[in-house]
């Protein structure tokens, strides 16, 4: 035999061996919808880590996949071989209507909200098992039920970046207009005011960053008008990633972010979990009753920098005392935005 073809036919049987020796790992999915109803012909698919290949750069990884579908109980069990016992998982979408839709899926023709998904990473294998064997994993996907026109605007990465028109002054934005308000832009409610405040500090860092102390402070217009945080990551969540509907309490009515950059330290508050709940232009009548109330949420984080740079992505509800936040990205009231702020995601 040819010895460079004896070099491939025995790379080829190690290649092979190794793999028929990959411990194995099984799984079962419960996959359930946000009403708590088992989701039936969900494909379901587990991905690991396989093998490095050589190439131009840094080359590429190979994975191997597997995929079936939820029986009747909305429960599917999957079993591969896995290199490292690293796994990825998700609900996907096969044959699907909405296969060119980035934030919806359909199964047996109902509409669901995609979903990341997740990850897991066995401990160690025994006689060939990963461990822990055959693990329960539930996976939720959430119904598209009642998507509304809002006002959504997204100001974050834009060119120019969006900007606070001054420090050290309390300054109105108009969610309904996208703006500013007078004299700085076409808005004429505050529903949001804003205030940045900074000091400079004297020369740069070793790194060459200018030293300063900044903060950003969120006030509004009215007593019962406010804003709450909610924690969930974009990496691990639907693309409905808050919830349907705002709550009607824990509203703060005042905020602040500070950050900083010292000779030899520096503070930055993001998170990259970071969303937040808000209610603005909120009237009660004479008994304390709420009678108006316009709910929104931001998507992502808030944030600023030392430039007067601030960024975040609104949805605002017009309907009074309406706590949907389902948004229909088709039905966008805010018109004629340029592309980078426009809102995608519902």
């Amino acid at each position: 035999m040819n010895k460079g073809l004896l070099v491939l036919a025995f790379g080829l049987m190690f290649s092979l061996t190794a793999q028929a020796r990959d411990p194995v790992a099984q799984m079962t999915f419960c996959v359930t919808d946000d009403l708590g109803n088992v989701v039936t012909n969900a494909s379901v698919r587990v991905s690991t880590f396989l093998k490095w290949i050589p190439g131009e750069g840094f080359g590429r990884d190979e994975y191997y996949s597997v995929e079936d579908v939820t029986d009747t109980n909305g429960v599917v069990v999957l079993e591969m071989q896995s290199v490292k016992g690293s796994v990825s998982y998700a609900v996907v979408s096969t044959n699907d209507p909405h296969f060119d839709n980035p934030t919806q899926m359909n199964i047996s023709g109902i509409d669901y909200y995609r979903t990341v998904g997740g990850s897991s990473s066995f401990t160690n294998a025994v006689k060939g098992k990963w461990q822990p064997w055959n693990p329960t994993v539930n996976l939720v996907i959430k119904k598209v039920l009642n998507p509304i026109p809002m006002y959504a605007k997204r100001l974050r990465n834009l060119h120019p970046p969006f900007q606070i028109p001054e420090y050290d002054k309390a300054i109105g934005f108009d969610l309904m207009k996208g703006d500013w308000v007078a004299p700085y832009g076409k808005g004429e409610i505050e529903d949001f005011i804003f205030k940045m405040d900074c000091k400079f500090g004297d020369g740069m860092t070793s790194d060459r960053y200018q030293m300063y102390d900044a903060s950003l402070t969120l006030h509004f217009s009215n007593d019962d008008d406010g804003i709450q945080p909610f924690y969930v990551h974009p990496m691990r969540s639907s693309t409905l990633r808050l919830p349907r509907f705002a709550p009607e309490s824990g509203y703060a009515s005042n905020w602040i972010k500070t950050a900083y950059v010292h000779k030899d330290e520096s503070h930055f508050e993001n998170r990259e979990d970071e969303n937040y709940l808000f209610r603005v232009r909120t009237k009660r009548d004479k008994g304390g009753n709420i009678t108006n109330a316009l709910y929104g949420k931001i998507s992502g984080a808030l944030s600023f920098d030392y430039e007067k740079h601030i960024s975040f992505t609104f949805y605002l509800n017009p309907t009074p005392n309406d706590r949907n936040l389902e948004f229909d990205p088709k039905q966008n009231l805010l018109k004629n935005l340029p592309w980078q702020a426009e809102v995608q995601e519902p």
